[in-house]
């Protein structure tokens, strides 16, 4: 980054020092600016990308519910206590999505993040309606549609958190 900075400062200075229209004090202060906005331009785009590695990194840990154990099980407990940690985990994530989203953000996203939760709500309640026979078959019936609707609830999760990066880039700019 001092590189950087060193030679956009050596570069705004043989610039200032060939355009003979102006005064000395004149291209001081219009390489300050320029100098000023590429460090800027800099900043911005060095904090998209940490902020793009840090979210991929933390969607990356997510344990995608079809590639859990519970998902795999045939056994009814484990699918159950597996399913309820999976939607506990996704509703703390819309949770944080709800409070990373600026208070200026438009009402189709403040729209999105209340599908959001009633979508969670719909599925732990449905969870818990699910009978023990229910659950024993998986390629098809109530199980499966299950299965399918928090694959949906994941994948809309990180439609919004990358709706929500969007809103706070523009929000920068």
């Amino acid at each position: 980054m001092k590189h950087i900075l060193t030679a956009t400062i050596l570069a705004a200075a043989i610039f200032s020092v060939q355009a003979g229209e102006k005064t000395f004090p004149e291209k001081v202060r219009n390489a300050a600016e320029k100098v000023a906005e590429k460090t800027r331009d800099a900043a911005l785009d060095t904090k998209d990308a940490i902020v793009g590695t840090a979210h991929r990194v933390g969607r990356a840990t997510r344990a995608a519910w079809f590639k859990t154990k519970a998902y795999a099980s045939d056994d009814v407990p484990v699918y159950q206590e597996g399913a309820a940690a999976t939607l506990a985990g996704l509703g703390a994530e819309i949770a944080e999505l709800r409070a990373r989203t600026p208070s200026a953000a438009p009402a189709y996203f403040r729209t999105r993040l209340l599908s959001l939760k009633e979508q969670h709500e719909l599925l732990a309640m449905r969870l818990g309606q699910l009978t023990r026979d229910e659950l024993r078959e998986r390629s098809i019936g109530p199980r499966y549609d299950f299965d399918r609707c928090v694959v949906d609830l994941e994948q809309a999760i990180d439609q919004a958190l990358d709706g929500a990066d969007m809103l706070s880039k523009i929000a920068l700019k």
